[in-house]
């Protein structure tokens, strides 16, 4: 009897269900047997050695199977962390596919806490299973983005965590180049911030193939800038997902979109 080559892949590749919590835990169940000597790794794409990995002991569930578990507490810097299968004391190891992933604890998160940590899992190239993950301290949620065709402006709100709005709050497009910075005056109250960004004043000078400008928020006048961003639901690249209308203006055309990171842009494309 033979087997076919999709079926030899499936049984030498293990699968992870995984399950998400509110506050930043996951749950990975696999279907392999645990063993004394094997682990569950999360290695961040841009670790330089094995002592950025994170490494979790796997537990049997009694049916053939096994779960890791990564706490909370567990500290992951931002960005991409892949997902292996590997034994102790031993460099790299297995990619893992992902399963059914149980992402609900992550829709309409309204966090307490002053830092945000976000994790994601999700597929990534290759059909691997990753883990995307934020850690901001403070951290500008984007909410409602709309646009103002009579004034020509975008207009955003959303919520602060680890800082309020005060005197001299303001938010800043900064040119992605780097060369300009425009700034706007932001109304609030608690955590809630809004603004209103008109386009024209950007479009000042020609705009060649086009400008994406960075939105960032300033919520004092002494305090650093925050970069805004929406990282509080089940979304781990909205890139391609959230497309927002186009304004037109007589001297512009102007998009809102998010990065591949999930932070906010705005794109002016010359009119006509």
């Amino acid at each position: 009897m033979t087997t076919s080559t999709s079926s030899a892949v499936e049984q030498r590749t293990p699968r992870a269900d995984c399950i998400a919590d509110s506050a930043g835990g996951i749950t990975f169940d696999l279907a392999v047997p645990a063993s004394p000597d094997a682990v569950l790794v999360l290695k961040p794409r841009s670790g330089k050695d094995a002592a950025d990995e994170v490494r979790l002991p796997l537990t049997p569930l009694g049916d053939g199977s096994s779960r890791a578990v990564l706490p909370s507490t567990v500290e992951l810097a931002e960005g991409h962390w892949d997902v292996l299968l590997s034994k102790q004391g031993v460099d790299g190891g297995d990619a893992v596919e992902p399963g059914i992933r149980d992402l609900r604890a992550l829709l309409d998160r309204a966090p307490h806490a002053d830092r945000i940590t976000a994790r994601v899992p999700c597929p990534a190239a290759g059909g691997r299973l990753a883990l995307r993950c934020w850690a901001r301290a403070p951290h500008a949620e984007a909410g409602d983005i709309g646009f103002a065709p009579q004034q020509g402006a975008l207009t955003v709100e959303g919520l602060l965590y680890g800082a309020e709005p005060a005197e001299g709050a303001v938010a800043e497009a900064r040119l992605h180049s780097g060369e300009l910075v425009h700034e706007v005056p932001v109304t609030g109250e608690g955590r809630a911030f809004a603004f209103t960004l008109p386009c024209r004043p950007m479009a000042g000078r020609p705009l060649g193939k086009g400008q994406v400008w960075d939105l960032w928020l300033r919520p004092a006048a002494d305090a650093p800038a925050i970069r805004i961003s929406r990282i509080l639901d089940d979304i781990w690249d909205r890139k391609d997902i959230f497309v927002y209308p186009r304004l037109t203006t007589d001297t512009c055309h102007a998009a809102a979109f998010y990065t591949n990171d999930n932070d906010l842009c705005l794109r002016l494309t010359e009119a006509g």
